[in-house]
């Protein structure tokens, strides 16, 4: 790409010291040009100049459509959609948590129905009572796959948001060369950090460890917070990023 931009600058400026020197001899006898010609020579001359895109690139061209504006928003974009998807995935794992719960709950109250009561009780019919009720109302969260929804995003967020971070870094140094250090950097990178920690307690969720879900819990309840308080950083960047005077691709 770099090679072919300096390819088509160079035929620029040589098309233009062409039209130029045309215009700096003197004319031959019975083929003298108007100045309207002259004029209009001379306007195809800028605008093959202007055609040249050495300089329209960020860092002259050398990665192409990774320099170009629709490349720098893929991040921002990416990001908050990413950021919405969390919030969701949060609800869906804090209802697989209350379905869990339902369970154990009702595990409980029917150890306390009586094993040997001739007659049934008003008590022990109200007990009944409640049993169904909570069975009934977990039968119908387990139909709507909260465990599988919130593991099938929980991994989407995890390997994606890993990406578009990732690429967010490389876009930035595609585009400038360098990095720019300071709390939109040092968030992200902790977002990601959290996000693999996170995912990390999984194993031992699964084997009933409540330490590992109050942890998961508390790491995800940071990482909204710390992403949220990042977003307005970013819609600053982005800003910056669409007001630059790049190409597209």
């Amino acid at each position: 790409m770099a090679r072919f931009s300096q390819r088509r600058g160079r035929l620029g400026a040589l098309a233009l010291a062409m039209f130029c020197g045309s215009l700096c001899f003197v004319p031959a006898p019975g083929r003298e040009r108007s100045l309207r010609s002259e004029a209009e020579v001379a306007s195809a001359a800028v605008a093959l100049a202007a055609l040249t895109p050495s300089e329209a690139w960020a860092k002259g061209g050398q990665w192409g459509p990774l320099e170009g504006k629709a490349s720098s928003l893929v991040h921002p974009t990416a990001m908050s959609l990413f950021f919405f998807t969390m919030l969701y995935t949060g609800f869906l794992g804090w209802q697989w948590r209350q379905t869990r719960t339902l369970g154990a709950d009702i595990s409980n109250l029917r150890k306390q129905l009586p094993k040997d009561e001739e007659e049934e009780s008003a008590a022990t019919k109200s007990l009944k009572e409640q049993i169904s009720q909570l069975d009934a109302e977990r039968k119908e969260m387990v139909k709507e796959g909260y465990k599988d929804k919130h593991h099938t995003l929980s991994s989407i967020i995890l390997g994606g948001g890993i990406f578009f971070t990732t690429y967010g870094v490389f876009n930035t140094w595609f585009r400038a060369e360098k990095l720019f250090p300071g709390p939109h950097l040092f968030a992200g990178a902790a977002i990601v950090v959290i996000w693999a920690v996170s995912a990390a307690m999984v194993p031992f969720m699964e084997k009933g460890n409540e330490s590992a879900r109050t942890a998961h819990i508390a790491l995800n309840g940071v990482n909204v917070l710390l992403f949220a308080w990042q977003l307005p950083t970013g819609f600053e960047i982005a800003q910056k990023v669409w007001g630059l005077d790049i190409p597209w691709v």
